[in-house]
């Protein structure tokens, strides 16, 4: 009893001098689809692409060096929710869902174990129910996609999805929730917004590819940069719907991107195949007026496994400080940090991306085309500014030093054979071995699903 109330002290003393510590907050999760980092006015763009994002930015805390863990977005988004690797929890391309035999616990599982309502809003087939599962652990999933794009694929503009998100604000909000809206837009193909096109010049453009200078590539990143700003203007709409239904002070705001996007660096267009700084390094933002103090911004290297248990320990471990979860989340809490604390420690990051086939395929295409056995199309890590991407099927080897080298330009490639080239490839064989072999031992039994049911977090 005593060591409880010890943690309830440390808990409340996380709130101002004097203050009561605020009642458990709403979670508002905002995804937006392909939105690299730095095409952000907050993140030091020289045009002013996102005035809604940078205010948020500026109310709150802002993660500079935020990195995806795969750049697929529904793999992604499963890591997201999960805190764990792709190898982990088996979502390895678009079109899958996760191993179902796997011990994984979602955020908004968690979430709704503790009380909240939770609903999601997505816009884009790879997050759709019969490709994801991911509806199961939402009260409302909201997944019409009235357009197409390639054909085949569906999906939905931000004017489509936003006010739905807000309708359900104003009729909910008047309970403890968990929301989860994505946005696609700036995902390809890049449509030109007309209102957004021309944003306003706030500096001098950093150094670009020389592939970047085409005339094709400038006007490429013209149109993706009015989809940045038409996506901000609707998240926008959703911040005020908070303010407006007076839910501002106690609601935990996280702005993030699944992963960036290659506008032409590298001669490619895209995001799936390449591992380079534009499509990995990603936005990440918080806040929370109750506890999260403004303005802050955070330099430490940080991953997307890291958002969920940062939430829940934002969330809900103040209010139950015994909290003790049954399964292992990958990532590590950022929680001190937010809230007045130092920044979090250096660590290692690592990233990977699959070969595959778009997920609208029968799974059994799917299977042919996909290896779910051997490494992946590419992985890499990175630990301070010193990078390695490997390509092991074209036995390619790139180390990098991204503050010489910020554009990627200058790899030192050790040749295939060379003691450089076993030793790098050795670890990142062993990490990837390892964790895809502990998510086959990490097998749900029946006692396991009698535990999950009877702590409350399965049906």
């Amino acid at each position: 009893m005593h060591g409880k109330l010890v943690l309830a002290l440390l808990a409340a003393a996380a709130v101002a001098p004097g203050a009561q510590k605020p009642p458990e907050p709403n979670v508002l999760m905002i995804t937006v689809d392909t939105l690299r980092a730095d095409h952000l006015s907050c993140y030091g763009y020289y045009l002013r692409t996102s005035p809604n994002i940078d205010q948020l930015a500026a109310e709150g805390v802002r993660f500079a060096d935020a990195n995806t863990a795969i750049p697929l977005t529904g793999p992604s988004h499963i890591s997201l929710l999960t805190s764990r690797y792709p190898q982990e929890h088996g979502a390895r391309i678009n079109g899958l869902s996760h191993n179902e035999q796997t011990k994984l616990l979602f955020l908004p599982q968690i979430l709704r174990k503790f009380g909240y309502r939770t609903a999601a809003f997505i816009s884009a087939w790879p997050l759709t129910s019969r490709l994801t599962h991911l509806d199961r652990w939402f009260d409302e999933y909201d997944e019409d996609l009235p357009r197409t794009y390639q054909m085949f694929n569906s999906q939905r503009w931000a004017e489509d999805v936003a006010p739905r998100a807000i309708r359900w604000l104003e009729t909910n909000g008047n309970q403890r929730f968990f929301l989860w809206v994505h946005f696609f837009d700036p995902h390809e193909p890049y449509d030109l917004r007309e209102p957004f096109a021309d944003p306003e010049r706030i500096g001098e453009p950093g150094p670009r590819a020389p592939e970047m200078n085409s005339e094709e590539a400038r006007e490429r990143v013209r149109r993706y940069d009015s989809e940045i700003g038409y996506a901000d203007h609707w998240i926008g709409e959703i911040l005020k719907t908070i303010d407006r239904l007076g839910l501002r002070e106690n609601t935990l705001v996280v702005l993030l991107a699944d992963h960036g996007e290659s506008l032409g660096e590298h001669d490619y267009v895209g995001h799936g195949r390449q591992l380079y700084q534009p499509i990995v390094h990603i936005p990440l933002i918080f806040r929370y007026p109750a506890r999260i103090p403004a303005g802050k911004v955070i330099q430490t290297e940080v991953s997307i496994l890291d958002v969920a248990p940062t939430i829940i320990d934002m969330a809900i471990r103040p209010y139950h400080p015994d909290l003790h979860l049954p399964v292992k989340l990958g990532g590590r809490s950022l929680s001190q940090s937010l809230t007045g604390g130092p920044p979090p420690d250096e660590q290692l990051l690592r990233y990977v991306t699959f070969a595959g086939r778009k997920g609208w395929m029968p799974k059994l295409l799917i299977d042919l085309f996909v290896d779910f056995k051997g490494l992946p199309l590419k992985m890499g890590q990175r630990l301070g500014n010193r990078k390695v991407i490997w390509t092991p099927k074209k036995k390619d080897l790139e180390i990098l030093n991204i503050a010489r080298d910020p554009l990627e330009l200058q790899p030192v490639k050790p040749p295939a054979g060379s003691p450089q080239y076993r030793a790098e490839t050795a670890r990142l064989r062993r990490w990837f071995e390892r964790t895809a072999a502990a998510a086959g031992e990490n097998r749900m039994t029946e006692k396991d699903i009698k535990v999950l049911k009877s702590l409350g977090y399965l049906q």
